[in-house]
């Protein structure tokens, strides 16, 4: 099992995955029952913040990533 962009980043793809408590992740990932009953509140506000910061950061860059 693993995220659904490892076979992106396998290709080359860059990829962002940040670190957060999955205990519990892959008990539902993908199942019937992965509903939203299962999101943790609290740990999706802290990822849409640093998902947040890093898409303003990516986007005031004086000069686009190299590819």
């Amino acid at each position: 099992m693993g995220a659904d962009t490892a076979p992106l980043t396998r290709a080359g793809v860059p990829t962002f995955a940040p670190w957060f408590n999955q205990q519990t992740y892959f008990n539902y990932h993908h199942t019937a029952a992965d509903t939203f009953d299962k999101i943790d509140p609290r740990q999706m506000r802290e990822l849409g913040g640093v998902v947040a910061v890093l898409a303003y950061g990516l986007a005031n860059l004086e000069q686009p990533l190299p590819r």
